[in-house]
């Protein structure tokens, strides 16, 4: 069995093992024997190591979606809205929100 059908399972780089890739190749090792000692794929080296010469850092990328707007209590004061008042719409509890935190609030966030 090859060695990409052992581990079908994807799992994330870790931090030490970016660290080991950033020295091994300032160290001057190829891609290929990198990959062979850290146990990664040569084009997941590369992209690294690209990363590492770009940005100047191995982290991974946060998501990319918006941070969320809501703390957990504005969260809680939602449902508490919807639950008392269920012929109340998203708009007006949103705009009620908005008048209690000045934070602005969508309809789709409710």
């Amino acid at each position: 069995m090859s060695r990409r059908k052992q581990r079908s399972a994807f799992n994330q780089v870790s931090e030490f093992d970016r660290g080991r890739i950033g020295v091994y190749r300032d160290s001057g090792l190829s891609f290929r024997k990198i990959g062979s000692r850290v146990g990664r794929n040569q084009t997941t080296v590369m992209r690294i190591c690209d990363r590492w010469k770009q940005e100047g850092t191995t982290d991974r990328r946060g998501r990319s979606h918006l941070p969320q707007c809501t703390t957990s209590r504005e969260d809680r004061q939602i449902v508490r809205m919807a639950v008392a008042d269920r012929s109340a719409t998203s708009r007006t509890v949103a705009q009620h929100i908005e008048s209690v935190t000045h934070n602005s609030v969508s309809a789709r966030t409710i």
